[in-house]
């Protein structure tokens, strides 16, 4: 028996450390990029995840899970409802309390729904790979390693994409400024 629980305790602390060193960072990593990329803090995202997971929701609840105050969440929630993402409305009797429900957002919509399907199929090729479909134990670590990889891989993807863009953008910007006149005479 005591095997068994040395066996176990190894499983379990190289699991952790999985999760914990591997896996959150680089899901942390690649929520930050989505965020960057819709335009929104990542609490603004989480926001909006928590929103679309639970439908309506009280801003008490969303502080309480965002880990904000009540200033803040007021702060955060206008900063949504200003850009469309999200209505408030006051319960009748309730005024301290807003009740939030998420808008559709075409820009955003799409833009999530682009990278869930790039990740889909980054998952599916990993479930392929590594033929995890009727697997379970040894599967687990296999996945969560390759899912971790595969974060990791679109969030340096989106960031490169980003970083690409503002070069663009920067090198238009010179060409438009540039006028006929030497560098040393401007």
């Amino acid at each position: 028996m005591e095997r068994v629980d040395d066996e176990a305790a190894r499983a379990t602390d190289e699991l952790l450390t999985l999760l914990l060193d591997d896996l959150g960072p680089t899901l942390q990593r690649y929520r930050d990029e989505v965020a960057r990329r819709l335009g929104l803090s990542p609490a603004e995202l989480l926001c909006l995840d928590l929103c679309r997971r639970h439908g309506t929701m009280t801003s008490n609840r969303i502080g309480q899970q965002l880990g904000l105050t009540r200033s803040a969440v007021w702060k955060l929630l206008h900063r949504l409802e200003k850009a469309g993402h999200i209505d408030r409305r006051a319960p009748q009797g309730r005024e301290q309390e807003v009740e939030v429900r998420l808008r559709p957002h075409a820009r955003r919509d799409a833009v999530l729904a682009d990278l869930r399907a790039t990740l889909r199929r980054r998952v599916t090729d990993l479930v392929v790979d590594h033929d995890l479909r009727d697997r379970r134990h040894a599967a687990v670590a296999i996945a969560l390693v390759g899912m971790a990889n595969r974060l990791f891989s679109q969030a340096q993807t989106l960031a490169d994409a980003a970083a690409n863009e503002r070069l663009l953008a920067a090198r238009r910007r010179a060409r438009a400024a540039d006028t006929s006149t030497p560098w040393w005479a401007r």
